[in-house]
């Protein structure tokens, strides 16, 4: 567990891309990746087994990105 990490007020989805794609490519920690997805406006993800999909919002709930587990 880390710290609760401040999380800004609006989303901004292509930075939060931006960040995703890196972690995706081993170029950053879990860590790293959370912190800056909460400066890119993410305050969640879930994941769905049932539907094996990944999903991040805002603050304002509104779904950011569904992604296919694989």
């Amino acid at each position: 567990m880390h710290e609760v990490l401040p999380v800004a007020e609006t989303g901004q989805r292509e930075t939060f891309l931006e960040h995703l794609r890196r972690h995706e490519q081993h170029e950053t920690t879990y860590l790293e990746m959370s912190r800056a997805l909460a400066q890119s406006g993410i305050e969640q993800w879930t994941v769905d087994t049932g539907k094996m999909t990944m999903t991040f919002y805002d603050k304002a709930d509104r779904e950011m990105l569904v992604e296919q587990i694989k």
